[in-house]
This record gives structure tokens, C-alpha cells and sequence, in this order.
């Protein structure tokens, strides 16, 4: 591919990740960088959970460029107690770096057992992909899931996550 070509496909592909993220922020949530100021609402938007919003709704939280950042999470689901406690995030260059029980501060051991934000849509939609089940409420002022179900939690088999807090780092 010549120099001229390579430089129209590569604006076709931001283009096309760009009108993504508008259709998913389509209810107003802002799309900003690293710097920008982010407040979650207390507002929430059920989603279809359709595979294209689960797409789309991730590839707008992708443009926003936050690899840095801290968040509340807690797992519900039929698994071990330690895992089920609240903890707080914080994700380093789009990697778990440190996970922290919320009540004690004490630092959690298997950190690959809590998701980052992208990791969250990545599981919802492999389950979608599979014909699974998939629930999710969306924070209308963030865009990101703040209640994901994937598989069925009520049969044993899905693990829910609630997401609090985010902070820009």
C-alpha cells in the first residue's frame, strides 16, 4: 500500500471510530481526554445490550483516551466472599494495577480477578457474541456500564458488576 493510500485508510479508520463513539454518546455524555473533568450522574439508562451497543459504547469509552484511572467496583455473584467485597481500581496505562479493599483499605491479591472498563465490555460481548445473556445499565452522564450482568446470574452461572467512582488519574 503506497503512502497515499496508507494515509486515507487510516483516516477511514478514525472516521469510522469516531462516528461510533457519537452514536453511542448519543444521549449527551460528553467525550473528552484524560484531563477532562469527569462526573458520574446518578442517572442511569438501561441498554439493549445489544452486541452493536455493547461495541459501540465501547469504542466511545476507548476514544475518550482514560488509561489512567481509579474506580468502585463490587462482584455479585455465587463465588468466594473476598471476591464479592467492594474495592477500588486503579487501572495504569489500561492495566489493574492495584485493587484495594473499599472498607479497609487493604490491598486484594489476585488482581486478575477484577476487570478494567474495557475489560468489562470485552466480557459482555464475547457472552453476546456467544448468544449469552447480557444486562446492562449505562451512567448517562459517563457512558459506562455502572450495572453489567454477563451470563445468567440467578442459574448460577454470571457474575454481576456494579461501577462507582470513576476518577481520571
Amino acid at each position: 500500500m503506497d503512502t497515499r493510500s496508507l494515509s486515507r485508510f487510516r483516516s477511514l479508520i478514525s472516521l469510522t471510530v469516531f462516528a461510533a463513539a457519537a452514536v453511542a454518546c448519543a444521549d449527551g455524555s460528553p467525550i473528552g481526554g484524560a484531563a477532562a473533568q469527569i462526573a458520574m450522574s446518578a442517572d442511569t439508562v438501561q441498554g439493549t445490550a445489544s452486541l452493536s451497543e455493547l461495541q459501540q459504547r465501547r469504542a466511545a469509552w476507548v476514544v475518550r483516551g482514560i488509561t489512567d484511572y481509579r474506580v468502585q467496583l463490587r462482584i455479585v455473584c455465587f463465588c468466594g466472599s473476598e471476591v464479592t467485597r467492594p474495592v477500588v481500581v486503579e487501572v495504569r496505562g489500561g492495566a489493574v494495577a492495584k485493587v484495594s479493599d473499599l472498607e479497609t483499605g487493604k490491598p486484594a491479591t489476585a488482581l486478575t480477578t477484577y476487570p478494567t472498563i474495557t475489560g468489562l465490555f470485552d466480557a459482555a460481548i464475547a457472552e453476546r457474541s456467544r448468544g449469552g445473556f447480557v444486562s446492562v445499565a449505562y451512567d448517562t452522564a459517563v457512558g459506562l456500564p455502572v450495572r453489567l450482568e454477563v451470563g445468567t446470574l440467578a442459574n448460577d452461572a454470571g457474575v454481576q458488576y456494579q461501577v462507582s467512582g470513576l476518577t481520571p488519574l
